[in-house]
């Protein structure tokens, strides 16, 4: 198995759960854009822009899951992650995959062999009828992207822009999350988190993964008293 083959296995760990019904979105077009995606049907590029904590590695692996699930052949990498441990060759022959998804194509800006290979990926990927789904944090207008050519390939994407929650949609958001466990944590325990452990999404994902694990060992609902111990352990 190859190294792109083997990336969407290795990000997912059991404490993981990205799908698309357990994320919250501010705008339902963009939650019917990726679900539409997903047929692999009409749509065969989607460009997904904002900063960071706002949720694009969930939506790229949510929807290289249901994908996968399907039968179909995907493949999930992150450029940030990929650039600090392979060379650019990486990128060759992963055409053959129905599903590209690149997280962090920042990471490859200012990188002259990085963003060719890139370039000549996605131009076969185009080629074998495969589909493609890029994150990063800006749109392909205000991308650092140096290379022309590839610059002009991500502008035919379709851009969709993610905000950054209010402070009610992180409950929200965190108590989706939780359910989505077997977990159930009211309005007063998500407003507890948010107030002692940040704002930031992927932090507090993180302390849920915690949390979810210790009630499991514990056989504990998660009530103030209990999350104020284990987190005061962990």
């Amino acid at each position: 198995m190859s190294l792109a083959e083997t990336q969407l296995t290795l990000r997912l760990s059991p404490q993981e759960i990205y799908r698309l019904d357990n994320f919250l979105f501010a705008k339902q077009e963009t939650k019917q854009a990726l679900q539409a995606f997903c047929q692999l049907a009409e749509l065969d590029f989607l460009y997904l822009a904002g900063d960071s904590g706002t949720g694009k590695t969930h939506l790229l692996i949510a929807c290289a899951e249901t994908v996968q699930q399907m039968g179909y052949r995907v493949i999930y990498l992150s450029l940030s992650e990929l650039v600090k441990t392979a060379a650019p060759a990486a990128l060759q022959a992963i055409e053959q995959a129905d599903l590209l998804c690149l997280d962090d194509i920042d990471a490859i800006a200012g990188l002259p062999e990085w963003e060719e290979a890139v370039f000549h990926c996605f131009n076969r990927l185009h080629d074998a009828k495969g589909r493609l789904l890029v994150a990063a944090q800006q749109t392909p207008a205000n991308s650092s992207i140096l290379l022309p050519d590839l610059r002009s390939r991500l502008a035919t994407g379709l851009v969709y822009q993610l905000v950054m929650m209010t402070d009610e949609q992180k409950q929200q958001a965190l108590v989706l999350q939780a359910q989505s466990r077997g977990l159930t944590i009211t309005t007063e325990v998500a407003q507890y988190l948010l107030r002692h452990y940040g704002r930031d999404m992927p932090a507090l994902m993180t302390v849920l993964q915690q949390l979810d694990k210790a009630s499991l060992q514990a056989k504990r609902k998660l009530t103030i008293p209990f999350i104020r111990q284990v987190l005061a352990n962990g």
